[in-house]
């Protein structure tokens, strides 16, 4: 599949509250599993031939889940050239020697890239400003309309987390 039809299924799953991130890997050619990694894993992508396989922590909270997912999704987009065998990601989302991968090609500027996509994916920015603008609206009910934590709602509208 070529680049440019990846970016299009990318963007068209943003039309949907909440985004259907779960159904994106098939759709982009990668495999997903759900596997207990660890307490200090949170997600991994990693290569097996010219295939992409991303796993996401079992044990996470679905909201958790869909982001690390989507931030994985953001390392495959942005920086599969770097991926090698693999990366994981730790609780912080950074590659670190905590899991099966310490990719050192990654670094703290990729993961900022990677964080960055899983916001703009999960939480499209004219999409939250729409509703966040509605009378009534709030960091708990943005946050279940688009499928996330509060915490991630409130750094995504500019509000200290009270978590």
């Amino acid at each position: 599949m070529k680049l440019t039809e990846q970016w299009e299924i990318l963007n068209a799953s943003r039309r949907t509250l909440p985004v259907q991130v779960f159904d994106l890997p098939k759709l982009l050619g990668i495999k997903l599993n759900q596997a207990f990694l660890g307490s200090d894993v949170s997600g991994m992508i990693e290569t097996s031939g010219k295939t992409f396989n991303l796993t996401v922590n079992a044990l996470d909270p679905s909201t958790r889940q869909r982001f690390t997912l989507a931030h994985e999704l953001g390392h495959y987009m942005l920086h599969r050239h770097l991926i090698g065998d693999g990366l994981d990601d730790d609780r912080a989302y950074r590659s670190t020697d905590v899991g099966k991968y310490h990719n050192t090609l990654i670094g703290l500027k990729q993961e900022r890239e990677a964080n960055r996509f899983a916001a703009n994916l999960l939480m499209p920015r004219k999409t939250v400003d729409k509703y966040w603008a509605k009378d009534g609206a709030t960091i708990e009910s943005m946050a279940d309309k688009f499928g996330v934590s509060q915490h991630a709602m409130s750094i995504r509208v500019g509000i200290p987390y009270a978590g």
